[in-house]
């Protein structure tokens, strides 16, 4: 099957046609203007999506792979149940989003902005996530493990019964969050007057420090 062209897609988009369940695969839509319409089942592997507006989107089971979003508007998108995989991230604006069961796995979000993002049942194992803003984002339920967290922003954040484990916390910050039953190995980093309730005992695993 051949690539789909931009001027294809364009052309699409101001006739009005119907975009869901399309493949876009490794086609060059750097800034591309997606912006309100419904991208269900549509796949992105390989395609490059630099700087494209994805804002107030539904993107239900949607599927990308190896492809550059840099810099993408997901703000007010519906991307529920969809996955990100080895997809570069950097500075993507995710705020106001509904990401409910959706998988941002082994990715770079480096700088990306969740703020009041709905993140319930998310998945995030082993993604770059340095200096991302989580502030008012409901995280619950979700998978982080092995993420690097590393100066990211937690403020007002709700994060429980979450897994935090093997993740990099160094200089992040956490204040007035709710993090109650989240698997973490060491000490909880969170400040202190947070609702944490962290049982080690319970959560250790025989093989800790694997």
């Amino acid at each position: 099957m051949e690539t789909i062209t931009r001027e294809e897609v364009e052309k699409l988009i101001k006739e009005g046609k119907e975009l869901k369940g399309m493949d876009f695969s490794f086609a060059d839509l750097e800034g591309i203007d997606f912006s309100g319409l419904d991208l269900s089942n549509t796949s992105f592997t390989g395609a490059n999506l630099r700087g494209a507006n994805f804002e107030n989107c539904k993107m239900d089971n949607v599927f990308i792979a190896d492809a550059d979003l840099e810099g993408a508007n997901f703000r007010n998108a519906e991307i529920t149940r969809s996955v990100f995989q080895r997809v570069n991230l950097k500075g993507a604006n995710f705020e106001n989003a509904n990401l409910f069961r959706t998988q941002i796995l082994i990715s770079n979000a480096e700088k990306a902005n969740f703020k009041n993002a709905n993140m319930i049942n998310t998945r995030f194992e082993d993604s770059i996530l340095t200096e991302a803003i989580f502030d008012n984002a409901d995280m619950r339920q979700s998978n982080f493990r092995g993420a690097d967290l590393q100066k990211s922003s937690f403020i007002g954040t709700k994060f429980s019964y979450s897994d935090f484990r093997k993740t990099k916390l160094s200089g992040a910050w956490f204040e007035n969050v709710e993090a109650e039953e989240v698997l973490i190995y060491g000490r909880k980093p969170w400040l202190e007057g947070s609702k944490a309730n962290v049982r080690y005992d319970q959560i250790l695993p025989r093989n800790y420090g694997d």
